[in-house]
C-alpha cells in the first residue's frame, strides 16, 4: 500500500529536498504541496492524503500554523494522519499539538530528517493511527518529577523510538490499548501545563501569537527575509521611495544541464551550497538579498538601508563572491558535477523601492529600469566573470574594470557602456 502524502512548507529548497526524499521510499508518494497554511488546508481537502507533513511555522504570520492545521485536519479528516515538523525542542510545543485528545499525530524535530528513516517512520506510524514524539522530547518528559513510573515507561519507549506495534508487544497489550494510553498521558501532561504546573500551552500560544515587541518581530522576520528588509518591516519603514542603489545579479551557467544528472536531493545540496555561500558574501559587504530564483540570486546595495558606497560594495561584493566560488570548485562538488562556474552583472541607478503586491500578499522588492539593466547584464557575463555597466565603475573609482565597449542589452534602444572587472589574483 502506497501512503499518499501532502507537504507543507514554505522554504523551497526544503520542501523539494524533503519531497524527494519522501519519493525515494517505495511505499510513500507526495501527491501535493503547499508553501502557506491556507493553501495546505485547501491541498489537503483536494487530495484527501493518507498523511499531511507540515512546518510548525508557515504564512501567513509564521507563528503556529502547522499545530492549527493539524488539529483542523484531524477534526475534519479522521482518517489522515499529521506530522509536524519543527525546529523547536521545548516540550511545550510537542503539548501543544499532542495533548487535545487526537491520536494520529507525531512532533518530529527537523534535525531528524536527515537521520536514516526517522520521518518516514513517523508517517507509517501515523498513518496506522498512531501518534509519534522526537525522541529527545519523549526523554525530557519522561525525566519530569510530575511523570509517573507507567508513564515513564511509555515515555522512554517513545524516547527509544518504537512505534505502537513494538510497544505493544514489550507490554503485553493491544496498540489499541497503547493509543489510549498516549492520548491520555500527553492530554493530562497538557492539562497540567495549563493548570501552571509546568508552562502553559495556552499561555505558550498567546506569547507566540503576540510576537509584539519590535526587536521579536525583527529576530523572527529574519529568519525568513534580509535582516534589513525585517528591521524595516518592525519598523514600518516600508513605504516606496525613490533611491540610487546598485543591483547585482549572479547565475550559475548551464546548470540546468548539470541538473538533468543529479536527483531533486543532489539538485538541492548543491544549490543550497552555493546559495548560502553567497549569501554569506552578500552580507558581509551590506548587501540585500531581493530574491532566489533556481541557482540565481538578485542583490542590493543601497536599499532598504541607504549607503553612500553601494556600487564599490556591490563590486567587491562581486569580486569576493567568485572567489568564493572558486575555493568550492576546489573543494569539490561531487563525481557527476565538476566544477561551477558564475557569471554577475551590475548596474547603478534609480529605482523604486518598497512594499510591491496585493492580493494579502507583500513583497519588499526594487523596480526600475536600473534592475533590468542588471538583469541583461548578468547574461553578458561569462563563467567566472563579473561585468558592469559605467554607471557603477564611475562610482567607484577604486575598483579596477576594463572598458569592453558597449553592448545592446534586451529591452533598451541605446546600448550600455559596460566593463569587465579585474579579479585579483
Amino acid at each position: 500500500m502506497t501512503i499518499r502524502v501532502v507537504l507543507g512548507e514554505d522554504n523551497v529548497l526544503v520542501r523539494e529536498g524533503v519531497r524527494a526524499l519522501l519519493n525515494s521510499y517505495d511505499d510513500i508518494d507526495v501527491v501535493g504541496v503547499a508553501a502557506d497554511a491556507p493553501t495546505l488546508l485547501e491541498t489537503a481537502e483536494e487530495h484527501l492524503p493518507d498523511v499531511v507533513v507540515t512546518d510548525i511555522k508557515m504564512p501567513p504570520s509564521f507563528q503556529l500554523e502547522g499545530i492549527d492545521c493539524a488539529h483542523t485536519i484531524r477534526s475534519m479528516h479522521p482518517d489522515t494522519g499529521v506530522v509536524v515538523l519543527s525546529a523547536h525542542d521545548d516540550e511545550a510545543y510537542a503539548l501543544a499539538l499532542l495533548g487535545g485528545g487526537h491520536s494520529g499525530l507525531a512532533y518530529l524535530l527537523k534535525d531528524r530528517i536527515a537521520q536514516g528513516d526517522e520521518l518516514a517512520r513517523a508517517i507509517r506510524e501515523v498513518h496506522a493511527g498512531g501518534s509519534a514524539v522526537d525522541p529527545l522530547i519523549a526523554e525530557r518528559l519522561a525525566g519530569r518529577t510530575d511523570t509517573g513510573e507507567d508513564e515513564r515507561q511509555i515515555l522512554d519507549m517513545m524516547a527509544k523510538g518504537l512505534g505502537y506495534e513494538e510497544m505493544a508487544q514489550v507490554l503485553g497489550t493491544t496498540q489499541e490499548s497503547v493509543d489510549r494510553r498516549v492520548t491520555e498521558l500527553f492530554g493530562r501532561m497538557a492539562d497540567g501545563a495549563s493548570s501552571g504546573n509546568t508552562r502553559a500551552v495556552d499561555e505558550l500560544k498567546r506569547l507566540h501569537a503576540a510576537v509584539v515587541t519590535r526587536s521579536t518581530e525583527a529576530t523572527n522576520l529574519k529568519e525568513y527575509i534580509p535582516s534589513q528588509v525585517a528591521e524595516a518591516v518592525a519598523g514600518g519603514l516600508v513605504t516606496q521611495q525613490e533611491l540610487d542603489v546598485t543591483v547585482l545579479f549572479s547565475d550559475i551557467r548551464g546548470f540546468s544541464t548539470i541538473a538533468e544528472r543529479l536527483s531533486a536531493r543532489e539538485v538541492t545540496d548543491v544549490v543550497g551550497k552555493h546559495l548560502g555561500a553567497m549569501a554569506e558574501i552578500i552580507a558581509q559587504h551590506g548587501g540585500t538579498i531581493d530574491k532566489f530564483q533556481g541557482d540565481a540570486v538578485m542583490a542590493i546595495f543601497g536599499a532598504p538601508v541607504a549607503l553612500t558606497d553601494h556600487a564599490e560594495r556591490a563590486l567587491r561584493c562581486a569580486i569576493d563572491m567568485q572567489l568564493r566560488q572558486t575555493e568550492l570548485n576546489e573543494e569539490g562538488w561531487g563525481a557527476e558535477v565538476p566544477r561551477l562556474d558564475v557569471g554577475i552583472g551590475l548596474n547603478t541607478g534609480p529605482v523604486i523601492a518598497g512594499a510591491v503586491g496585493g492580493g494579502g500578499r507583500l513583497e519588499y522588492t526594487v523596480i526600475g529600469d536600473a534592475v533590468n539593466v542588471a538583469q541583461r547584464l548578468q547574461s553578458e557575463a561569462a563563467g567566472g566573470e563579473i561585468v558592469a555597466a559605467a554607471s557603477t565603475v564611475a562610482a567607484a573609482p577604486g575598483v579596477a574594470c576594463e572598458s569592453i565597449g558597449p553592448r545592446v542589452v534586451k529591452g533598451r534602444e541605446e546600448p550600455v557602456e559596460v566593463f569587465r572587472v579585474v579579479l585579483r589574483s
